[in-house]
């Protein structure tokens, strides 16, 4: 569900962002039309350029997570299929193999671990 949120807020600060520099642009625009003071412009371009970049911040915060998130998954999933692979043993006890394969041979050459 945290996931799926972080996704759905990343997508609106995305759009957001967008909005924003249409917003500052047609500012710009305005103002060199006289249709907005001066003063009134600059201070709506702070404004918005403040909320631009504490969007963009978190943005890449969500953006950030999100990657980790994935890569758990993904890591937890090869581990899996790994584990898979040594749940059927018929020639020594079960726990015997699953250390050897997964624990004692990994060790001897730090490289085959994942």
């Amino acid at each position: 569900m945290d996931k799926i949120l972080s996704v759905c807020m990343s997508e609106s600060d995305r759009c957001r962002l967008q909005e924003l520099d249409t917003l500052i642009r047609n500012i710009y625009e305005d103002k060199a039309l006289g249709k907005v003071s001066e003063d009134a412009a600059m201070k709506l371009i702070a404004k918005y350029e403040t909320e631009q970049k504490e969007l963009s911040a978190e943005v890449a915060d969500l953006e950030e997570k999100l990657s980790t998130i994935r890569q758990d998954e993904e890591d937890v999933a090869m581990f899996m299929e790994r584990l898979k692979k040594y749940t059927d043993v018929q020639e020594q006890p079960r726990e015997i193999y699953i250390y050897h394969k997964l624990l004692d041979e990994p060790l001897k050459d730090k490289r085959s671990l994942f």
